[in-house]
């Protein structure tokens, strides 16, 4: 299983994926820091639980479901990139 850096991560992509938004686009609707939250996305960046709460409010998303690994979101973005390509 990934590291929570990563999981959180994978999430905040998928989310951002869902929406079909660029990260400028994504990040700055909701008025967060752009390059912080792509080393978040990234798994880059560690994070304090302030802050998973912040963004999860941020993006109207239940900060827990930003923990939770759960593979499919995995495959899924993988296939919304291929279909970019």
């Amino acid at each position: 299983m990934p590291s929570l850096n990563k999981i959180l991560g994978i999430n905040l992509k998928y989310y951002r994926f869902l929406e079909g938004k660029s990260q400028e686009e994504y990040y700055s609707k909701y008025k967060l820091s752009i390059k912080h939250l792509a080393n978040i996305e990234n798994g880059k960046q560690n994070v304090t639980l302030n802050e998973v709460e912040k963004i999860g409010k941020a993006l109207n998303i239940n900060p827990i479901d930003l923990l939770l690994f759960d593979e499919k979101k995995i495959i899924k973005k993988k296939r919304i990139d291929q279909k970019q390509s």
